[in-house]
Parts: C-alpha cells; structure tokens; sequence
C-alpha cells in the first residue's frame, strides 16, 4: 500500500494546532483546496475516539464524493520525556479507498512552535486500474492537498 509522509512545522503552540485540529467543521473546508470543495454534512461532535465525520468532496475528475471518517486514535496534548506530543488518527468508513488511514502526529518543538506530521497510508480501488490511476493521479493529489493545507495553516494559525 502507497505511504505518503508529509512534515509542516508551525511557528503556533502545539495547544493551539491540537484544537485547530478538533474543529473539523470549521477547519476542515478551509485547509481543502477550493477545487475539492469540501463540505462536512456531519460530524459527531466534540471530537473523540470513535466521532465519525461525513464529507462530500470531488475526486479529481470533478465528480461528487462522499467520505465517511472514524476517529481511531484521539490523544489531545500530554507531556512526554522530551516536551508535549498529540496524535490524531482517522481512518475511512466508506469512500474513494479500499484502505485510508491518516495519521497525525503533534510534537511541540519548543513552547511556540508545533511539528506536524502526517502519515497516509492507503489502496486505491480497482485493482490494476487503481495503481495506475495511483502513479498517474492519487498520490500527486495527495501531495498537492498537503502542501495546500500548509499554507492555509501558515495563515490560519502563525499570528
């Protein structure tokens, strides 16, 4: 299965990106790129373990999708021995994958500034087809929509 890793560090504490984070329906339009037109129809909220998010979105052929989320893992802000980490997991329901899971990990680097990593581990559908389309298409959009949510994070949260 395709892993895609993806580093963002933030000039925000880690406190202020961990709960940026947990508001989904607020937050999770606003970092999608516009194309992808993003729009949560639910979402059990507060966030937890086990809150499921429902989105419609676009593949990247334009056409409507709907994705739905679990929240795996759901560990807010505690200290560890060398400073405070947070981690988030969700994993797909039902959606474009076969397989979809996206880690995110919060490492606080000092008291003003957050490490983020995300790790997205997936398999597309359709077999041959799929890792085709995967080579061609997925895992660029992927790394596009990454990169999209680091600038809009950048605005959002460095102030």
């Amino acid at each position: 299965m395709p892993v895609i890793v993806h580093e963002t560090i933030l000039a925000a504490p880690v406190e202020r990106v961990w709960l940026f984070f947990t508001d989904p329906v607020r937050n999770l339009p606003a970092i999608s790129p516009p194309g992808d037109a993003v729009v949560i129809e639910s979402a059990d909220l507060p966030l937890k373990e086990g809150s499921v998010i429902e989105v419609a979105t676009k593949d990247p052929f334009g056409r409507q999708v709907r994705w739905s989320s679990r929240i795996t893992v759901f560990t807010p802000p505690r200290p560890v021995v060398f400073g405070v980490e947070a981690r988030l997991v969700d994993e797909q329901v039902s959606g474009p994958f076969a397989r979809w899971r996206h880690e995110h990990e919060f490492e606080a680097i000092d008291a003003k500034t957050t490490r983020l990593l995300d790790r997205v581990v997936y398999k597309p559908r359709h077999g041959v087809a799929g890792f085709i389309l995967d080579w061609l298409i997925i895992r660029w959009k992927i790394r596009g929509t990454l990169k999209y949510r680091d600038r809009a994070l950048r605005k959002m949260l460095e102030k």
